[in-house]
């Protein structure tokens, strides 16, 4: 069976309706044409994803300790 397919499919199970078809597909064969550089502009997306769940994650710790500062004293 021809590698694409075989991650194809394998990524389609692990992701089960998540990640439309399609877009599995598309990445796989970016992958494939692009290999290294296409894992770097992931792992640059990720890690600008990463971040901003970070700061997400700060300001509503930041709202929940100015609730506790506001409510107990």
């Amino acid at each position: 069976m021809n590698p694409k397919k075989m991650l194809s499919k394998e990524l389609a199970a692990k992701f089960q309706g998540n990640v439309n078809k399609e877009v599995i597909s598309e990445s796989v064969d970016q992958f494939f044409r692009h290999g290294n550089t296409f894992l770097l502009l992931e792992l640059i997306s990720l890690k600008s994803e990463i971040k901003s769940l970070r700061e997400e994650l700060e300001l509503r710790r930041d709202k929940a300790d100015t609730l506790r500062a506001l409510i107990a004293p």
